[in-house]
């Protein structure tokens, strides 16, 4: 008697399996609205059933290579069952996640977060922010410095200038009529037009090039070999400059990544860097929001464009954003005060105003006391006064700084363990800044605020440890911004499903208990 060993979705699939949840969102939104699966042939799988195999992986497993999603669907009843017992090939998956996702992930990314936030409810009022630093795909020992790169270039091009001098006093004592000028900018057109030169006139006077051992290199092969080395570093350095753009340091092997500190290191423990990504993320309970993937290792710069893209998203900005001291600054503050969002955002040097006033910290500023006018008073107890005032246009928003000076240091015995400024103590002070200063202690120490920054520690972070350790997914697997945007929100998705799943059956199941006592 034949056995029936296939597999039906109704049948074989539990009935709170998350598997039926993937399918649920999968075809509540409009994926043909942003993957074309027109352009698949015949033989080409069916794209719907390769997105739900693909989302279904990140779902369960976070990070998910190609070729365990073919053993997935060899194995697993929940795959072979959307994939109707098809072996799909890994080669299959690279080619639909490269051509198909690549562009389309983060519009996919937001549509199902709008489903999650239409079906469940979600207080987007409040988005947790925090980032952290993923290690790039790249080589070890592939620096690019921007100060190495232009000393060297320099240096190179002082050599450049020698070799041509060379080449011409060369030129001369054949009494030849060539003169090469020497010009104060690199330029690699330039050098080329001489070796060309060079060539024609080796050419042309019979003098071959030689190579290898036992054979003597003429004068000139050599002048020409060593300006042709030059040539080739100083284009090299063209190169890395190019790569480096406005940053201080990239990777040959990953341009993108930037070398920033991270919490281990392979080098022996170093404190060296390595190269990698900055993810923010911005979470609601639970859900991650929003994602924005950044070069920049500080995460103060990151904030406005983080919330840029939310309210380009979203269609409006949420009221509060509690995060760490990294992203307090004038400029953030000043945009949360343009946007209407409540100040929930720490700034540096928060922590170190609490310390008790000692001896050894009595000089720093954040210690210095004020007198009922708010001026500034030194240990010695004299008052601070205004010198000038200026204007900082570095930022965003222009800055309105107060240059106040200290009058009394000449003959202060406290002096030398105050300052060593020649004129005396000086202090750049913002008073709006001061006072936005005032607005975070106010808003951070209170008993809503305590509850905020409690839920930014364990929703942000936590959902960093999930990834990180539940779901093994501490280091990218692929190059370039691109690829790290797929990663991200490939693995994102991910986990928003997981918790709309947790969340749905929990809803389901309080309902059944209710159901159950009315009857």
């Amino acid at each position: 008697m034949l056995l029936d060993f296939s597999f039906s979705f109704e049948n074989d699939i539990a009935h709170d399996d998350i598997c039926r949840t993937v399918i649920e969102v999968v075809e509540g939104i409009n994926i043909a609205k942003y993957v074309n699966f027109d352009h698949r042939n015949s033989h080409g799988y069916n794209g719907m059933m390769m997105f739900n195999l693909v989302i279904l992986a990140k779902t369960l497993f976070g990070y998910v290579s190609t070729r365990e999603l073919e053993e997935l669907c060899k194995t697993d009843v929940r795959f072979m069952t959307i994939a109707q017992n098809q072996k799909t090939s890994h080669q299959s998956f690279h080619r639909f996640i490269h051509d198909d996702l690549t562009m389309s992930i983060e519009d996919i990314f937001y549509e199902i977060n709008k489903y999650i936030e239409n079906h469940i409810e979600i207080n987007t009022d409040v988005l947790c922010i925090d980032g952290t630093k993923y290690e790039a795909n790249a080589n070890k020992n592939t620096f690019i410095w921007r100060k190495n790169t232009i000393r060297n270039r320099t240096k190179r091009w002082k050599k450049t200038l020698l070799c041509i001098q060379r080449i011409n006093s060369y030129f001369e004592n054949k009494t030849i009529n060539v003169h090469y000028s020497l010009l104060k900018e690199p330029s690699i057109d330039y050098l080329l037009m001489i070796t060309e030169k060079i060539e024609l006139y080796m050419k042309d006077h019979h003098i071959d090039f030689v190579h290898g051992k036992g054979k003597r290199k003429s004068n000139i092969q050599r002048l020409y070999d060593e300006l042709r080395e030059n040539a080739i570093k100083l284009w090299e350095y063209s190169i890395h400059l190019d790569m480096l753009q406005e940053r201080n340091s990239c990777s040959k092997t990953d341009p993108d990544a930037t070398f920033m500190h991270m919490k281990y290191d392979y080098y022996n423990h170093t404190n060296v860097f390595k190269p990698g990504y900055n993810i923010q993320i911005g979470v609601s309970d639970g859900i991650i929001r929003n994602i924005y993937i950044s070069s920049d290792g500080n995460d103060i710069k990151t904030y406005i464009p983080f919330m840029e893209k939310y309210k380009q998203v979203y269609g409006q900005l949420p009221k509060k954003t509690p995060a760490d001291a990294g992203y307090g600054s004038y400029d953030n503050y000043s945009y949360c005060k343009e946007n209407g969002i409540e100040l929930y955002m720490k700034y540096s040097g928060y922590y170190k105003e609490k310390e008790k006033t000692t001896q050894k910290n009595q000089f720093k500023l954040i210690h210095f006391k004020r007198d009922e006018n708010n001026q500034f008073v030194c240990p010695a107890g004299h008052t601070f006064e205004l010198e000038k005032e200026t204007i900082d246009n570095r930022g965003i928003y222009p800055k309105k700084n107060k240059i106040l000076i200290n009058t009394h240091c000449c003959d202060c015995p406290l002096r030398s363990q105050c300052t060593k400024s020649k004129t005396g103590r000086t202090i750049n002070y913002c008073e709006e800044l001061d006072e936005f200063h005032n607005v975070v202690k106010k808003n951070v120490q209170s008993e809503e605020g305590m509850q905020l920054m409690f839920q930014r520690s364990n929703e942000t972070e936590g959902t960093f440890g999930d990834l990180k350790a539940n779901q093994k997914y501490d280091r990218l697997r692929r190059r370039g911004e691109t690829g790290v945007k797929l990663e991200i929100y490939l693995v994102s998705i991910g986990h928003n499903l997981r918790k709309y799943h947790r969340k749905k059956i929990k809803a389901e199941k309080q309902v059944k208990e209710m159901l159950q006592l009315l009857d």
